[in-house]
């Protein structure tokens, strides 16, 4: 499951030379729930109502990596709606979680792999707009990554990870074949770790419990590979089996600003990872809302948006 290119021909959107293409009717048909009510604005970020708060994630044309205590301020532009969800990494090392974590949050991706020392927790800001209450929500991502080694030598590692987890993204990489077949063990036989069957004496938690609500979501990193071992074939067909949504991404640098060829264009970077993080916020709002976790203000347009020509 990570065609979505085959799915969605109409919206497309490059990401560093991989075209990766959206449909907000997919992901929901997919997921069966919430209808047109959930569809959020594809291409909003580009707007030109969605300037001011883009502009609250740079400062002089970078991205802000906000630390635990910051917070764009985003609430003095009113109307919008603040979703918090912590998502837990899960895939073997070198496969591209630190790497996407620093694609979606606007820093440069390294060359050399270092694996993850203990617990890595990065806060990702988004804004999009709900098409059908024309209402603005801001989207407060928490990742957690922790690596290989360090979840297998100590014991609370894993757990803290996943305690008041909303989710749990699976990775693999569309250059590695291991990782992909590793994939569907992870996710049918309900463990969180790097490989299965683990090894001996690897102390190895489960991702839930006998009843599974647990959102589970899968990222294809690598997706601008040229010598790519996975096949379109079997991607689709993983994705009719298990019913889940492959995010596809590109783990390259963003562009850089023209005036010295080295510093990350802040802007360029956010609409080059839209269709990604707009994709995992469809995602996120229909999961909740086929729990019944969404309020219903949330979709109901307000008299001053009913009154307003749509923008």
């Amino acid at each position: 499951l990570g065609s979505i290119r085959s799915a969605a021909e109409k919206n497309a959107a490059s990401m560093g030379g991989a075209k990766v293409e959206w449909n907000a009717a997919f992901i929901i048909k997919l997921m069966d729930g919430g209808g047109e009510t959930l569809s959020i604005v594809d291409g909003w970020q580009q707007t030109a109502e969605a300037r001011s708060y883009i502009n609250q994630l740079l400062i002089r044309n970078k991205r802000i990596l906000f630390g635990i205590l910051e917070k764009p301020a985003l609430e003095q532009l009113g109307r919008e709606s603040n979703v918090k969800k912590r998502l837990f990494l899960v895939g073997k090392s070198g496969v591209g979680k630190s790497s996407t974590v620093a694609k979606l949050c606007g820093r440069d991706i390294t060359s050399s792999h270092d694996e993850t020392l203990g617990i890595q927790t990065t806060t990702i800001y988004w804004p999009s707009k709900i098409a059908s209450s024309k209402k603005v929500i801001v989207l407060e991502l928490e990742l957690w990554d922790a690596g290989e080694r360090a979840m297998n030598k100590f014991d609370h590692i894993l757990s803290a990870c996943q305690e008041a987890t909303d989710g749990y993204l699976f990775f693999f990489s569309y250059a590695d074949r291991h990782s992909w077949e590793d994939l569907p063990h992870l996710l049918l036989s309900g463990y969180v770790g790097t490989s299965l069957p683990p090894r001996k004496g690897q102390r190895i938690a489960r991702t839930t419990g006998k009843k599974d609500s647990t959102l589970k979501m899968v990222v294809g990193t690598h997706a601008d590979s040229v010598q790519r071992e996975v096949t379109e074939g079997e991607i689709e067909q993983f994705q009719n089996t298990t019913k889940l949504i492959i995010l596809p991404i590109a783990n390259i640098n963003s562009p850089r600003l023209q005036a010295d060829r080295r510093t990350p264009d802040g802007r360029a970077g956010v609409m080059e990872i839209a269709p990604f993080m707009n994709a995992l916020t469809q995602i996120l709002l229909v999961h909740d809302w086929n729990r019944g976790l969404l309020p219903s203000p949330l979709f109901t347009p307000s008299s001053a948006d009913s009154e307003s020509p749509s923008q």
